[in-house]
């Protein structure tokens, strides 16, 4: 195969069969989307690139085509006048500038040597992004289609970011951003659909920094259907439904949800776009039908077609529908991702009623309702939350609650946990002593993973001093609650030898906070996330043996920073435990992993590893032996 080809034909196979990454898609706003509404000839639309789809808003234009506008008020040109790494290490202000030009379609070898770590795209996780980035121009003179894949070195992960020119580096004006690191070959692949002329940057950023290989391909625009793409197809609020005819629309998701199938490119799965606007606060109800055997998916964004600019909250269901509490004045986009090959109608219905605003209740609002016994949970609806304050450790935060705690009798650490009831989303917490300034306690959640239920330990918390307890999550539907617990101040046991089933250290009936190292050992126990597919096969690490004469709930984590941890929890009367039935856990808080459960009188073993054979070194195992 041709060498120039052999990037984008890779990417393209990856896309058909469902592999490729994950994307988060263009903000377009309703002035800036084409206007599709006049389509003569759509028999072809449906013959498309498998790479997934993004629609750009309008950039600044270029000198080519008469009617094109001159861009204003651009920054001072200030990069450098060659071109280091066939990249620049800061943002252009007049692309092309001093490096070639991403349209002119020839596969490239970008170097990062030199560059640091200067950006940040939406879609880059704390790892994925944790090397040096690099700022490469596209200059379009037509309406275009543009392909782009991106293909890291060995065990290195790319992230790629599009913005116009003047937006180079503002997530706001992001056009498309796509993570790599979850396809197969770790290929960054994404499409834009009718980008318009005019002059663009892309951002190309690194785990490690090893040369990435990168080709873009630019053809002349195909038309679309309305609904198809941005700006999409109007729904009045508190009038008839809106149908939407789906037949002739591209078969693939240009933007996709969070919650639905697009991170993994599944065949079969497209999406449609309505929009709807108010005029004053209001209670929304949105609710999408379709005559189906599979769920239907829907996200609400400010921003049409994006994800990073998306209302936190993803809802799926048959009908799908998503119920937001006092939505301000304004125009909002929602996309419905379906499955168009077990629809035969092929006919989309949306609805958008209103109500009065439901204004926010004691727990959104700092110091928050008084928390409830020891160990009893605390719960609030999270439908009538407000977002809060952001906490730095959740991303894409949808709702936030306050608790108020004094510290009971007694010595020693509190346990406080904060945990959502939904099976879609996270949690976070952050324990303060007063509503404003300096909060004194760090922000405990999963930064770039996923976490339902999370923990932090309050060392020697003397009785009756006062704490704020705020927890957030990015679920929509269900509780969001708090619990504590009074618990003795540890003392860290230096442990080692428990390498094997006949050397295993015996965890106290209280628990107990543990330091080892995993150096010499070798895969002695098989975790079910252990696997290759997620990166964690061979898992090497050390043994513990945990006997229960009651009821108890145990919450082990494990914290290193030397590596990727692996973290499991297991029955049975002989070591290592069943595999069947155990608690896995590879990543809850950043790398740092979490297992926790309710669990009945018996024998347990907790198997504190690293992510894959490579992944070892010194840890920390903190176990904690609670009520129920």
């Amino acid at each position: 195969m041709n060498a120039r080809w052999t990037l984008l034909a890779l990417s393209a196979a990856i896309a058909a069969v469902g592999c490729a990454s994950e994307i988060t898609a263009a903000p377009t706003s309703d002035a800036s989307a084409r206007d599709v509404s006049d389509v003569s000839d759509v028999s072809d639309v449906s013959d498309v690139s498998d790479a997934p789809d993004v629609v750009a808003p309008d950039a600044p234009a270029i000198d080519a085509p008469a009617d094109v506008p001159v861009p204003r008020d651009l920054p001072p040109d200030d990069v450098d006048p060659t071109c280091p790494n066939r990249a620049t290490d800061r943002c252009l202000a007049m692309p092309p500038g001093p490096c070639g030009d991403l349209s002119d379609g020839v596969e490239r070898v970008v170097s990062f040597a030199g560059f640091g770590q200067d950006h940040a795209p939406s879609c880059a996780g704390a790892m994925t992004s944790a090397g040096p980035d690099a700022v490469l121009p596209l200059v379009l003179t037509q309406t275009s289609d543009v392909n782009i894949a991106a293909a890291p070195g060995s065990s290195d992960a790319v992230v790629v970011a599009l913005h116009p020119a003047e937006g180079c580096g503002d997530v706001r004006q992001e056009i498309l951003c796509v993570n790599g690191s979850n396809a197969i070959g770790a290929i960054a692949t994404a499409r834009a659909s009718s980008l318009p002329p005019g002059r663009y940057t892309l951002t190309v950023a690194t785990a490690r920094g090893l040369d990435v290989r990168l080709q873009t391909q630019v053809v002349p625009a195909r038309p679309r259907l309305p609904g198809d793409l941005c700006p999409g197809v109007a729904v009045t609020p508190d009038g008839p439904p809106t149908t939407l005819d789906t037949r002739g629309f591209a078969t693939y998701s240009d933007y996709g949800t969070t919650c639905g199938y697009f991170s993994t490119r599944a065949l079969g799965w497209a999406d449609a776009v309505f929009s709807y606007t108010l005029t004053e606060a209001r209670d929304v109800q949105i609710e999408v039908g379709g005559s189906s055997s599979e769920d239907l998916f829907i996200e609400v964004s400010s921003v049409c077609g994006s994800t990073s600019q998306a209302v936190p909250g993803c809802d799926t269901g048959l009908p799908a529908s998503r119920t937001l509490r006092n939505q301000r004045p304004g125009t909002y986009y929602f996309t419905v991702e379906h499955h168009f090959d077990v629809r035969p109608t092929h006919v989309l219905t949306a609805r958008v009623t209103t109500s009065a605003p439901t204004l926010p209740g004691p727990s959104s609002r700092c110091p928050g309702v008084p928390v409830a016994a020891e160990a009893a949970a605390s719960a609030v609806d999270i439908d009538v939350l407000t977002a809060g304050p952001t906490l730095s450790c959740l991303p894409r935060q949808r709702a936030s609650a306050f608790w108020s705690l004094t510290a009971p009798a007694g010595d020693g650490d509190l346990l406080v946990n904060v945990a959502t009831s939904a099976m879609r989303g996270d949690a976070a917490l952050q324990v303060r002593d007063a509503c404003e300034g300096d909060p004194g306690f760090g922000c405990v959640g999963p930064v770039d993973r996923s976490a339902r239920s999370v923990w932090t330990r309050l060392p020697r918390i003397a009785a009756g001093r006062r704490l704020i307890v705020q927890g957030a999550t990015n679920s929509s539907g269900g509780e969001l609650s708090a619990r504590w617990y009074r618990v003795p101040t540890p003392t860290t046991t230096e442990v080692s030898g428990n390498l094997r089933c006949d050397a295993v250290t015996r965890i106290p009936p209280e628990g107990g906070v543990f330091a080892g190292s995993t150096a010499d050992a070798t895969a002695v126990a098989t975790p079910p996330c252990a696997t290759t597919m997620s990166g964690c096969a061979g898992a090497r690490g050390a043994l513990y043996r945990l006997d229960l004469t009651a009821r108890r709930r145990v919450v082990a984590i494990e914290r290193s920073a030397d590596f990727d941890t692996l973290l499991s929890l297991s029955g049975g009367m002989t070591c290592p435990g069943r595999s069947f039935g155990a608690i896995c856990n590879d990543d809850w808080y950043s790398t740092n992993s979490q297992v926790e459960g309710v669990l009945d009188p018996g024998t347990y073993w907790i198997y504190a590893a690293g992510c894959g054979a490579t992944q070892a070194g010194r840890y920390t195992l903190e176990v904690a032996v609670l009520p129920p």
